[in-house]
């Protein structure tokens, strides 16, 4: 607005000859109507609205609701399986003779896919993998491509695929809208390459692999892992990243109904990265991993490529999971190795709205468990999954992050250190894990198992009760800032109101953010704020609450502490002579016990 202002007064003043710089300057600098008027100081029920009103729009921005379940996971990211047919019979996949398919009109239909995608698309999903089966059997993928990458709100469109075939249709699948692709091979072997996939495809698959380079920036190759079978070619996959930018990933196998898999067949993602770094020595290097990354992410030094690990078997990524699933014919799946499903495909043929069906996958999300149990610690447990295609759907499963055959650390511990090992340190501390390979931990150390391995408090068998917490903190203001805040002139905006939505947010994010804490559905999230203005101090109080069976009280202390954040971020342009102290808890009720503070000298 005011540069159209300030166009259309350059104009205006262009054409008065005798127009001095001081007026064309005071016409450039006629104030918005906004900034002109009178503030006006709100009561604090006033500014408790206004609030709620600022909340409601930023929730409207964003459209339909994130599908959320109970643990607080948001899910962003949807799998798609096109069909269940594969050209393919890996051996971790499924049986020699195959598997027996649904009838074609049992199959989701393009314009059924479609409108699936669109409806998730509006809950907040931004990245969408198409898989099998092998998808590209699928006749019309180029079009089902297409929908989606021009369905609004969708960023990311990737395919999963054997790349046996996948030549004929690459060129037309970038034209329409594929940003990713994964090809899967696990073996440089041709001999062994047959053996593993019961059929003669290498050369296609890797004719695919160079041609897809060419397309995309990064190419992912997905190996999965057997002993016995392909664990000698384990460098060699590595030594493709030095001159190429691929991003191999070495995927543990996992047991599904008629894959027969043994225990003696597993090869876990320490034993993986130990070869590596027998070869390769301090030149291996730990990248940065977000939370819902695919894997655990290193590299050589030096190479232009990467590789990492899906480690699903050994130490599952379920605290961030933020995936679900379609399956071929339709039906919804919350978790890879769940056995719950509830189709999609019928209630869209029964002529449900799109309301009726976000209502009955939000259902579905609510259900999804807090983790998987198919295996733990290489020890397969039972699994009723039998279908073959699971396989392809896990490739973009993402673990938390971890570190090099470091027994002593769970995923948990690591994340308490950094995402990086000085490269100086590497071979020190490989060689402490294999020469303490165990030591013993006093049980009064709840997040510490006898192995030495930081784990969440089991809080399963605890009463759901009404949890409650508040925390309090204080910052000392400068005269000018304390005045200009309560005025509201600071110029980055609302302060308050924004220190309060921050608030929020980040009480919904601390599992995300403190490793042993578990994921909490809140129930109430409030941040107050009292303007000491004589002492220039303004203190936060901050309010979570929730139905559960584990305490609020790093939700609340995360509140307040964020929330006292965002006010020095606000403000430090005027002065960064401010001090932020005495954070504290000042009441907890709900759990086994009772804790609060009557007077505050006892901080």
């Amino acid at each position: 607005m005011s540069r159209l202002l300030g166009k259309n007064l350059i104009q205006l003043s262009t054409s008065r000859t005798k127009s001095t710089t001081e007026e064309i300057v005071k016409n450039l600098t006629v104030p918005l109507i906004e900034h002109a008027q009178p503030l006006k100081m709100l009561t604090a029920e006033e500014k408790r609205k206004t609030v709620q009103l600022k909340l409601q729009e930023i929730e409207h921005q964003k459209g339909q609701p994130p599908f959320y379940d109970m643990f607080m996971r948001e899910h962003s990211y949807l799998r798609i399986s096109l069909t269940e047919k594969c050209n393919f019979r890996c051996l971790y996949c499924m049986p020699a003779e195959g598997v027996p398919l649904k009838p074609k009109d049992k199959m989701l239909k393009n314009e059924e896919v479609l409108r699936l995608v669109k409806l998730f698309a509006d809950h907040g999903i931004d990245k969408v993998r198409l898989t099998g089966g092998e998808p590209t059997i699928r006749k019309d993928i180029v079009q089902i491509v297409e929908g989606i990458a021009s369905t609004p709100g969708v960023k990311d469109v990737g395919i999963t695929t054997n790349g046996l075939v996948l030549p004929r249709f690459l060129p037309d699948l970038k034209n329409a809208g594929l940003t990713k692709v994964n090809i899967s091979i696990d073996s440089l072997d041709r001999q062994k390459f047959a053996k593993m996939t019961r059929r003669d495809g290498f050369d296609k698959v890797w004719k695919s692999i160079e041609l897809a380079q060419d397309y995309f920036p990064k190419v992912k190759l997905n190996v999965v892992v057997i002993r016995n079978q392909n664990e000698n070619e384990i460098v060699d996959f590595v030594n493709l990243t030095a001159n190429r930018n691929l991003d191999i990933r070495f995927i543990e196998f996992m047991p599904f109904g008629g894959n027969e898999f043994k225990n003696d067949n597993f090869y876990g993602y320490r034993e993986i990265l130990s070869l590596i770094v027998e070869k390769f020595g301090d030149d291996v290097i730990r990248l940065s991993d977000s939370p819902n990354d695919t894997t655990k992410a290193y590299k050589i030094e030096g190479f232009q490529g990467q590789f990492g690990f899906i480690s699903s078997m050994s130490d599952h990524f379920c605290n961030t999971c933020n995936r679900l699933r379609i399956t071929a014919d339709g039906n919804l799946k919350v978790c890879l190795h769940g056995n719950s499903e509830v189709s999609l495909r019928d209630k869209i043929r029964d002529g449900s709205s799109d309301e009726q069906l976000s209502e009955i996958i939000q259902k579905a999300v609510n259900n999804k468990k807090a983790r998987h149990a198919v295996f733990r610690n290489g020890r397969s447990q039972k699994s009723s999954q039998s279908s073959y295609d699971s396989y392809r759907r896990l490739t973009s499963e993402s673990p938390l992050v971890t570190f090099p055959k470091l027994g002593h650390f769970s995923t948990s511990s690591s994340l308490m250190f950094s995402h990086f090992f000085p490269k100086s340190h590497l071979s020190n501390i490989r060689q402490y894990s294999t020469n303490h390979s165990a030591y013993s931990i006093p049980s009064v150390l709840t997040h510490v198992d006898s192995n030495g391995r930081a784990t969440q408090v089991d809080v399963s068998a605890k009463a759901n009760t009404i949890r409650t917490a508040i925390a309090k903190g204080t910052i000392m203001l400068t005269p000018e800032i304390s005045r200009q805040v309560s005025e509201n002139t600071i110029k980055k905006g609302d302060v308050l109101t924004v220190a309060k939505i921050a608030s929020i947010m980040s009480a919904k994010k601390v599992a995300n953010l403190i490793p042993l804490c578990h994921p909490i559905r809140l129930d109430f999230v409030d941040t107050v704020f009292e303007h000491d203005l004589e002492n220039h101090q303004l203190h936060c109080i901050s309010t979570a609450k929730c139905g559960g069976n584990t305490g609020v009280e790093m939700e609340a202390l995360t509140a307040c502490t964020i929330a006292l954040l965002t006010i020095y971020d606000m403000c430090k342009a005027i002065s960064q002579k401010m001090v932020i102290s005495n954070i504290h808890l000042v009441h907890k009720s709900g759990g086994k016990t009772t804790y609060h503070i009557d007077n505050e000298n006892q901080i």
